[in-house]
């Protein structure tokens, strides 16, 4: 069963519903949200805190893609790296066809 916590993000307070136990991870979240919030609202001048929200917003979403795209990236190298070794692997490993 889920529980209701309030969180403060810019000054207004949110219900929440979380699990026993993720208190303090849905804190972290609305500590992050206030941070790129505030970050968003430095770096443009936005008043309006539906337009800083949705800019907010937009930031994190960049920034997950770009990790995605990142990770996707990295696994694509590694997996090819994997392969490449396993194929060097067989072939040292297969026997010669000169007798020894």
């Amino acid at each position: 069963m889920k529980n209701v916590m309030y969180v403060q993000i810019m000054g207004h307070e949110y219900p929440v519903e979380a699990n026993p136990g993720d208190e303090l991870y849905v804190n972290r979240l609305a500590q992050f949200v206030e941070e790129k919030m505030r970050e968003t609202k430095d770096d443009s001048k936005v008043v309006d805190s539906y337009k800083l929200a949705v800019m907010a917003a937009m930031n994190i979403t960049d920034e997950l893609f770009r990790l995605q795209e990142a990770k996707g990236t990295t696994s694509k190298t590694l997996e090819g790296k994997a392969d490449e070794w396993l194929r060097i692997l067989d072939h040292a490993l297969q026997p010669s066809s000169q007798g020894v």
